[in-house]
């Protein structure tokens, strides 16, 4: 607001302040201090009682009125808090660990997957004026090889520069177990893999946490790809299910961490998410990934969490 508009509103209210407050100005007659007759004194103590109460409403109703000009000049208007996050709004670090589909492969439109445009919808947000995104995804990455990266500290400074973490992590683990004996698959091999998978996964988020204690991260699920072969459940979606379950569970243990959980998405292509390799997801799986995502951030307050992590403050 311009310095003239605001002496100019300043002189408008005191004008309107003096009218409203000389208008309900009463004036009460002093009773005569002669005696007076009782009936005329009951009637003078009636006149007096009713003046008294029509004050206390007038006042009442000038006290509404000031309340009414008060808001109207001075409370700021919906363009005037835009204007106000627009000035205070956050650049957000996000980083991105993981697999292919951190790395967005599949994604026809080559938007980066679900992290490009988780990136594109946080920026609508009032508190975030950039997204400085950090895609460290790769193709083929399994849970012991980041586990790795973790341990060597290859990702110590980008870990402790970020605001936000996603992880997707766990389908090229359950791939290993499927390529080592394809023809003969067992549950044992999968049930074997699953308890070291557990104790990486959680390594990760503690190597995760050492080096950035309180980072709000998205831990993400993963799906059967094998679903589409066939619309009947099988073991094979048991064993996802399970796998799954280890992240939502090192989730819960965390009170900065959010699990996302993805498997109902692509449990069929009749929405034709899936790429032309009917592994991974395709601009339209991404989307939906994201609105997934999306939604379990706000179910989870990681709004807040971000928000006090870039220092944004209402």
């Amino acid at each position: 607001m311009e310095g003239g508009q605001m002496d100019i509103r300043r002189f408008m209210l005191s004008c309107l302040a003096v009218l409203v407050l000389s208008g309900c100005a009463i004036s009460i007659d002093e009773p005569n201090p002669q005696a007076e007759p009782d009936g005329e004194q009951a009637e003078t103590e009636q006149d007096m009682t009713q003046d008294e109460q029509q004050t206390v409403e007038e006042e009442k109703t000038s006290k509404n009125m000031l309340t009414q000009i008060f808001e109207h000049f001075f409370e700021p208007s919906a363009e005037d808090l835009s204007q106000i996050d627009e000035e205070n709004a956050k650049q957000l670090h996000y980083l991105a660990l993981g697999d292919s589909l951190t790395d967005g492969v599949g994604d026809e439109y080559s938007q980066d997957g679900y992290v490009g445009r988780l990136a594109d919808s946080l920026l609508t947000w009032p508190s975030i004026s950039e997204v400085d995104v950090d895609n460290r995804g790769k193709r083929g990455r399994r849970s012991d090889q980041l586990l790795k990266l973790v341990k060597k500290g290859h990702y110590d400074e980008e870990l402790q520069q970020a605001q936000l973490i996603s992880l997707t992590m766990g389908g090229n683990d359950v791939m290993k177990v499927v390529k080592q004996d394809l023809f003969n698959l067992k549950r044992d091999a999968f049930d074997k893999e699953l308890r070291t998978y557990k104790q990486r996964y959680s390594k990760i988020v503690e190597g995760i946490r050492a080096k950035n204690p309180t980072v709000p991260i998205l831990l993400i699920g993963f799906y059967n790809p094998f679903s589409i072969v066939t619309n009947e459940a099988n073991e094979f979606d048991t064993i996802i299910t399970e796998w799954n379950n280890v992240i939502e569970e090192v989730a819960s243990e965390d009170s900065n961490a959010c699990y996302v959980s993805v498997e109902d998405l692509f449990d069929s292509n009749e929405e034709l998410v899936y790429h032309t390799d009917f592994f991974h997801p395709n601009a339209k799986g991404y989307e939906k990934m994201t609105e997934r995502i999306l939604a379990a951030m706000e179910q989870c307050g990681m709004e807040e969490k971000i928000n006090k992590a870039i220092g944004f403050e209402e």
